[in-house]
């Protein structure tokens, strides 16, 4: 299924990963305050193999989690999208609105700007 080179809103594009976005994403991830709930934070090995399965995510399912950009600010702020939920849950299978961002861009709405985006990309 194609992917579509990205999607815009009045704040973010959510776009495919890049090269670029390695580095920024392997400091957000090792940011325990960032990945406290999670079991701990991850290496840079963990953090581009974590960025290898989301990219191969998106361009198999045609949908996934898109890294973030906000222009004029910064080139990556993280990911927001959807992701297949993995683990054993009464509900599951099922689909989560995923996200995670740099601390310097919390308490703004992306997160739920980005989702938004997500879930109805021919609106945003």
């Amino acid at each position: 299924m194609p992917v579509e080179p990205e999607l815009r809103t009045s704040r973010l594009v959510l776009r495919r990963w890049r090269d670029t976005d390695r580095a920024p994403f392997a400091t957000l991830n090792a940011d325990p305050v960032v990945m406290e709930h999670f079991p701990a934070p991850l290496r840079r090995e963990e953090s581009d193999d974590l960025a290898d399965r989301i990219a191969a995510g998106l361009d198999e399912r045609g949908w996934g989690l898109w890294a973030v950009e906000i222009p004029g600010t910064v080139a990556f702020a993280g990911f927001i999208g959807l992701n297949p939920a993995t683990f054993d849950a009464p509900f599951t299978p099922a689909v989560e609105v995923g996200w995670r961002l740099a601390r310097a861009h919390w308490g703004k709405g992306y997160a739920s700007e980005g989702a938004s985006a997500a879930l109805s990309p021919s609106e945003a």
